[in-house]
């Protein structure tokens, strides 16, 4: 089979290599559509410590069974799956107590063991066990699924942030993470929803996608844009969905008293330390929330979204086979793209 190695930082390679032997306790999956994802475009760039060169990433996976192990049942050939590739233990204090996305040893398919940039990949026995793998209707399009890991982690973070009906929302950012907080935002009843980013093109594509405005950040001043549009008294709730430590101050500044902002973007590893005005998250009484991983129910909220249609798909931009990953990246970082999906059976 084909699949795509990262050999070294911004270094890949195709490989034509063994399909794997399905295992007993899983699944042999032929991979339809593989997200490209920020922190797949992050590893690719700047390295992760959560790796080991050479490695097959992808955590974004839909398929076709193309196996079955001789232990499983309720699965056959052709089921189209989906799956929530964030694997907790289900016996460390954080699983124990609700909160399994911060799991001490949690597993993520593409880190922990091989992922979907490849024709064919393996789902294991704790997969199923746990309930990752989710079966689509036929009569239900299998790319868009791969966005069902994305939700997962908006609708976490909104429903920590509890952003309800009338309510004001900044969420600075507007590649595929950004785009999705403006649709929950307004399905969670936001009246205003401010989409901002650096890049024109960026905000160009976005508009289709739940903004009520939309601001350049690198031309307008958006601190003074959210203050004009919230008549002076500040937005309820700021996202910072990118991975830049200025937002966060910027943040601080434009939230109203008692405002939420989501520290929802990681920064580079070299870059990991922000500065924000602590005199206005004590005087204002702001409340600041990281933002990170989710749990199964999250998952299966975000594919029940999407098999509901109410999430618009078109954030999907750009299909490319494997071989043009890099570009895929190059289309991200230049912000002519929202969504890359790589299509493993797709000719170069």
């Amino acid at each position: 089979m084909k699949a795509l190695y990262l050999t070294g930082k911004a270094q890949v390679e195709i490989r034509d290599i063994p399909v794997p032997d399905c295992p007993d306790d899983g699944l042999l999956i032929k991979i339809d559509s593989v997200g490209l994802c920020g922190s797949d475009v992050r590893t690719y760039s700047v390295g992760s410590a959560k790796i080991n060169y050479p490695v097959i990433l992808g955590h974004e996976n839909a398929g076709i069974v193309a196996a079955v192990g001789r232990n499983v049942t309720g699965y056959a050939v052709g089921d189209r799956v989906v799956a929530n590739p964030a694997i907790p233990c289900g016996k460390c204090y954080y699983c124990v107590n609700k909160a399994p996305g911060l799991c001490d040893t949690l597993e993520v398919a593409g880190t922990s063991f091989p992922g979907g940039f490849a024709q064919y990949m393996v789902f294991h026995g704790t997969m199923l066990q746990r309930g990752q793998i989710i079966k689509v209707p036929e009569d239900v399009d299998l790319e868009p699924m791969i966005l069902a890991e994305l939700l997962a982690s908006v609708i976490k973070a909104q429903s920590d942030l509890q952003v309800g009906l009338g309510e004001s929302v900044v969420v600075i950012g507007a590649g595929p993470i950004g785009c999705l907080h403006a649709m929950i935002a307004k399905l969670r009843g936001a009246s205003v929803i401010v989409l901002a980013d650096t890049s024109p093109s960026r905000i160009a594509l976005s508009r289709k996608f739940g903004g009520t405005h939309f601001v350049v950040s690198s031309e307008d001043d958006l601190v003074r844009r959210v203050m004009d549009i919230t008549c002076g008294r500040g937005a309820d709730v700021c996202i910072s969905a990118n991975p830049s430590a200025k937002p966060h101050q910027q943040g601080v500044e434009m939230l109203r008293k008692e405002g939420r902002l989501s520290m929802f973007g990681g920064l580079p590893k070299d870059e990991s330390m922000t500065t924000v005005d602590a005199n206005m998250i004590h005087y204002k009484r702001l409340r600041v929330f990281g933002a990170y991983s989710y749990s199964a129910a999250d998952f299966a909220k975000g594919y029940d979204l999407l098999t509901s249609g109410k999430i618009d798909s078109r954030i999907i931009t750009h299909k490319l086979p494997l071989e043009k990953m890099e570009e895929g990246v190059r289309a991200i970082q230049s912000g002519k793209a929202i969504k890359v999906v790589l299509k493993p059976w797709m000719d170069a």
